[in-house]
């Protein structure tokens, strides 16, 4: 059915319309649009155009794609936008869009002509006036639109163009031709007649009257002779005009002098003019204000309410246009440069100034809505045109504030319950106790030797570790990232000095008697010494341990905001960062990079060798195995250590923040108590009351996998 339709539908007689400028106005005889022409000689009409002009350059064009997970990813080096940045060799992209505008608010249409190089890619662009171009039909009117015909004028032919080689931006469409599309200023030709003829009589007033408006007659009705009259009239002229108006008159015989002329304040036009003000920048969406027409300005007297009225040229002027200038780009130029699924062009409206306020106030908006927790942060992010991806798609909400299901038990009150039930188990005939002291207490020495936390301060002390709980998935996840970065390319330059250092002999597996051997695991030392040279893994280290350090402080940083709810400042004060970050610096030389590395290199090497591989091939698994160190893959080992290391850095944190506040002691927490999947030691551990230096050495013993917490213990009466 559908290619029936279309078919019977290009198949149509598609006729034209009357011409714009060949139409007389309903209800007169006068043609009022070839009297004010093309319109710019109007100040009615180019002022509120070039306003428009001088503001779509705020905004930036870009192409962005859309991905799997509904975000968008600039493409800021795309093809197209470096074609309009320049596009021909004599003017830039303002300068088109400024031409684009003129055309298309004064006529509905706007024209690009492409120029095309030797494979087929539009080379230049090019503007050309909208009463240069004419879109056509087939000659028997069986096709809606064939092809356009160009013509430049100063004698030139016109000439014909493919559809594909025009630009075409439309204003809507014409009723009266399907083909074009419809002026804004279509409704307003009287309007701007009015305006035009307004400026012409004050301006004729004003040159006709540069001399007094006066009548000069003999005293008593006497006669004078013709040339006397004009001798008169030229001296009076030349006397009392120009520069030398005002001078003293002095007649030699008895005259009358009237005065004679015409007023300007006697017709006040001002209310005509500011109709016509008022109507013209209705149907370009923009408030007269904002231009500075007094039609405006008698209304608009406080800055507050011209802010409000800019924001509303934007949205009602500029953003259309925005809209459909992209549109009209994403169909007839973003196919020229490959494929264009999934791309779309796009005015990034974040830098315009008159738009900031808006963004301010989306700001707050989101802002009160995430932390609120109705939305994700990923939600947000994506509101306000910031990237966003996994680590984002979080729900923040209150420390104190817990999860309840219906009829079920508070999620975040699983460790106070657990704690609590311990305690019972303790009074009821010190059972945990009992099994503390003979399952745990010799083998580890330690847990029946400290206090244990009373029911209640476990509970305070568990909304502080439920906080820090929360924590640990988004700075996991953000450091697993750069950790990854960071071995990528760790990997990257290792692929590089490698293939820079081997040759094919180097690879040339040795076969012989046991000095052969030797020999061959001698050259395979000094490979791969020439491979870490060129590789500078010194250099590499420093970085790795900046990465390290980096992600202390930001945990710091969080824990800081969490220990309010210990009872503690919320700001990290600058010793406890830099003891932090000490720690982190430190334990990033528990990741022997150097080691590391020179083993995958042997071992990549190694095997390379044995499966008769290149140089290109084996520099490739060099890459794979310095990359993923002695883990299988590199997305496991930087797993495992973005999760160790975020949970000593909150433990790190925890233990020197409170120290700074004068804390001494710290109650310990097993954070995986009440989901079953903690070891003997740690239930051991749970609740116990340790020392700051005691707390340090337990959080550095633990194993990668290691699952205790701590929080600040002030004593039972506090």
């Amino acid at each position: 059915m559908f290619k029936r339709f279309s078919k019977a539908f290009s198949a149509m007689r598609h006729t034209g319309g009357v011409s714009f400028v060949e139409r007389l106005l309903k209800r007169t005889r006068f043609d009022y649009r070839k009297e004010i022409g093309d319109g710019l000689d109007s100040s009615v009409v180019t002022a509120p155009i070039q306003w428009i002009q001088r503001a779509l350059p705020e905004a930036t064009l870009t192409v962005r794609k859309r991905t799997a997970d509904g975000t968008h990813d600039e493409m800021p080096g795309h093809k197209m936008l470096e074609l309009i940045a320049r596009p021909n060799p004599y003017y830039g992209d303002i300068t088109l869009w400024n031409a684009t505008l003129l055309s298309y608010l004064l006529d509905g249409n706007a024209y690009w002509i492409k120029v095309r190089s030797r494979i087929g890619r539009p080379a230049e662009l090019w503007y050309v006036p909208h009463w240069t171009m004419e879109p056509k039909a087939a000659t028997d009117g069986s096709e809606f639109l064939t092809h356009y015909t160009y013509s430049p004028g100063g004698g030139a032919a016109p000439v014909d163009l493919e559809l594909d080689e025009v630009i075409h931006f439309r204003h809507g469409l014409d009723p009266r031709n399907l083909r074009k599309g419809l002026s804004p200023l279509a409704g307003t030709i009287r309007e701007i007649f009015m305006d035009l003829e307004g400026s012409n009589f004050v301006a004729s007033l004003l040159r006709n009257m540069g001399v007094p408006g006066v009548v000069i007659s003999p005293k008593n009705g006497g006669t004078v002779a013709p040339e006397d009259v004009q001798a008169t009239k030229a001296w009076f002229n030349q006397s009392f005009s120009g520069d030398r108006r005002g001078g003293a008159l002095v007649m030699g015989a008895p005259t009358d002098v009237s005065p004679y002329g015409f007023n300007p304040q006697q017709m006040n036009m001002s209310e005509a003019r500011d109709i016509a003000e008022e109507r013209v920048c209705a149907c370009l969406g923009i408030p007269a204000a904002v231009v500075g027409f007094g039609a405006g300005l008698q209304t608009s007297k406080v800055g507050a309410t011209m802010a409000e009225l800019t924001k509303l040229a934007w949205r009602n002027g500029v953003l259309p246009l925005c809209r459909l200038l992209a549109d009209e780009l994403d169909r007839s130029l973003l196919p020229d440069f490959g494929d264009p699924a999934g791309l779309k062009s796009h005015f990034d409206t974040s830098e315009v100034l008159a738009l900031q306020d808006d963004m301010d106030k989306a700001a707050s908006r989101w802002n009160t809505m995430i932390q609120g927790g109705w939305v994700m942060m990923s939600e947000g992010r994506e509101a306000m045109g910031l990237d966003a991806d996994d680590s984002h798609k979080i729900y923040l909400r209150p420390a104190m504030s817990l999860e309840v299901p219906a009829g079920g038990t508070p999620a975040g009150a699983a460790l106070a319950q657990e704690a609590g039930r311990q305690e019972e188990q303790e009074e009821d005939g010190k059972a945990l106790k009992s099994l503390d002291g003979q399952k745990h207490g010799d083998d580890h020495g330690h847990s029946h030797d400290h206090p244990r936390a009373s029911r209640a301060v476990m509970r305070a002390g568990a909304v502080f570790v439920n906080a820090l709980q929360k924590q640990e998935g988004p700075l996991e996840k953000a450091f697993e990232r750069r950790l990854k970065a960071f071995f990528a390319d760790l990997g990257k330059a290792a692929k590089k000095a490698a293939g820079a250092s081997m040759s094919a002999e180097d690879l040339t597996a040795v076969v012989g008697p046991k000095s052969a051997s030797g020999f061959e695991e001698k050259s395979d030392e000094l490979l791969v010494a020439q491979i870490l040279d060129k590789l500078g893994i010194a250099a590499h280290r420093t970085t790795f341990q900046k990465l390290y350090e980096a992600h202390y402080v930001d945990t710091a940083k969080k824990v800081s905001e969490a220990a309010e709810l210990a009872g503690l400042p919320g700001s990290l004060p600058d010793p406890v960062a830099r003891a932090v970050a000490g720690a982190g610096g430190r334990r990033s030389g528990l990741v022997d990079l150097s080691a590391q590395t020179r083993k995958a290199m042997f071992d990549a090497i190694a095997e390379g060798r044995a499966e008769g591989e290149g140089v290109t091939q084996v520099a490739n698994r060099i890459a794979g195995y310095v990359e993923g160190g002695h883990w299988q893959t590199p997305d496991v080992r930087a797993r495992i250590i973005a999760r160790s290391e975020t949970k000593y850095a909150q433990n790190v944190s925890t233990v020197e923040r409170a120290k700074a506040a004068g804390v001494e002691r710290f109650i310990i927490f097993d954070g995986r108590l009440g989901e079953g999947r903690s070891d003997p030691d740690h239930i051991a551990r749970n609740g116990s009351i340790v020392d700051a230096a005691e707390a340090s050495q337990i959080a550095a013993d633990e194993h990668p996998n290691g699952t205790l917490s701590f929080a600040p213990y002030f004593g039972e009466d506090e």
